[in-house]
């Protein structure tokens, strides 16, 4: 199922064109659908993996096939843009106007079109043209060269920075600007959302530590996980147990709760004791399990929190209050974020075979019976 809104959206009117295929892109028009957008998902045609990602994050949108190499299925989108709000798409510079849908192509039948180019390396620049995943991307970014430690290298985060903080919401972020400008100027515009930017700006708390001259290296920041005070604890049932506290007043009672005196313990201050302060800290939560540890700080403002598996979080009492995450068959979905007062979403059903609105969505654009089955006769659409 996705989500349907008891009211129409603060999106609501504006309709997205997603050709981008891969996870950023269609999770990038899921977030825009999310809040409102009606968006048109376009898949190619053939065999689909067995776990397609984008399928799950098709949620809120309507699913048609388009073979865009056909040249047909070329001038098919060209007239589908002529009423869309934004164009969403995620290939390498110069593959779409090489198929006659680059921006020059699209923003001249329809210049209040916001074209929106997701790509991991951007449009312009020596690396803009070579192959590259999330990893590749943080790498270039610096963001890798920030996390993990100088002896056991970076910690690859997923593909959380890259794909989706650095390049999907920083697409919608850019699409929602330039939503606001065209309201005023009347104007689309063209949207460079490149991944390694995107990540970059995400290092500006680093970048301003560097800088200052603070900065010594992956592995010695507070934030790095190497402060024993801001790190996760196995505990005696193999579960951890994170604590962040960074002030003062945190840290006297994360230490209390642990059962522990400031005055018998050396000095946080200093980052030589770290390592001593750390196996004191790991002996004591070693003596307890997680679910003990999580009663302990209940009580206690020590900055202490359960680190939850992900088949832990639909029965978290928090996230369940408020609805963050939502059973959908055997699927667990996360809510949109961020919450608007206005809005209020509820659950529908999302798509479940690509291609399943190919006819009506082609209707909706003006084509009849005869035209959309002669195109899919010719392999065009499906």
């Amino acid at each position: 199922m996705t989500l349907q809104h008891a009211n129409s959206g603060p999106l609501a009117g504006i309709t997205v064109i997603d050709v981008s295929a891969l996870g950023p892109g269609p999770f990038c028009s899921m977030v825009l659908a999310d809040f409102g957008a009606d968006v048109i998902s376009i898949s190619r045609p053939g065999p689909r993996e067995a776990f397609d990602p984008s399928q799950y994050f098709s949620r809120g949108k309507q699913s048609i096939v388009v073979d865009l190499r056909n040249p047909d299925g070329g001038k098919l989108i060209r007239h589908m843009v002529t009423e869309a709000d934004v164009f969403l798409e995620g290939f390498r510079p110069g593959v779409m106007e090489r198929r006659g849908l680059g921006p020059d192509d699209l923003m001249a039948l329809n210049p209040r079109l916001i074209y929106t180019r997701l790509t991991g390396y951007g449009q312009s620049g020596p690396s803009a043209q070579t192959a590259g995943h999330d990893i590749n991307y943080l790498a270039s970014a610096g963001v890798l060269g920030v996390l993990g430690d100088s002896e056991t290298g970076p910690t690859i985060p997923l593909n959380l920075l890259g794909d989706f903080a650095s390049g999907s919401m920083s697409a919608v972020v850019g699409i929602s600007l330039a939503l606001i400008d065209r309201h005023m100027t009347g104007r689309g515009q063209l949207i460079d959302a490149a991944m390694v930017d995107g990540a970059t700006a995400l290092l500006s708390a680093q970048l301003a530590e560097y800088s200052a001259g603070t900065w010594n290296g992956p592995g010695t920041s507070v934030l790095s996980g190497r402060a024993p005070y801001y790190r996760a604890y196995r505990c005696c049932d193999g579960g951890w147990f994170a604590v962040g506290a960074i002030e003062d007043r945190f840290y006297v009672q994360m230490v209390a709760a642990l059962g522990l005196s400031i005055s018998d313990l050396p000095d946080r201050s200093n980052p030589a004791n770290w390592d001593d302060l750390r196996d004191v800290f790991a002996a004591r939560f070693a003596t307890r399990s997680r679910a003990e540890w999580t009663k302990v700080f209940s009580s206690a403002d020590g900055c202490g929190s359960a680190v939850l598996r992900l088949d832990e979080l639909v029965d978290n009492p928090h996230l369940q209050n408020r609805k963050t995450v939502y059973r959908n068959g055997n699927l667990i979905e996360a809510a949109p974020a961020p919450r608007l007062e206005s809005f209020q979403p509820i659950v529908r059903p999302r798509v479940a075979t690509v291609g399943q609105d190919t006819r009506a969505v082609l209707q909706r654009f003006g084509l009849d019976d005869t035209r959309i089955t002669e195109l899919e006769q010719r392999g065009v659409v499906a």
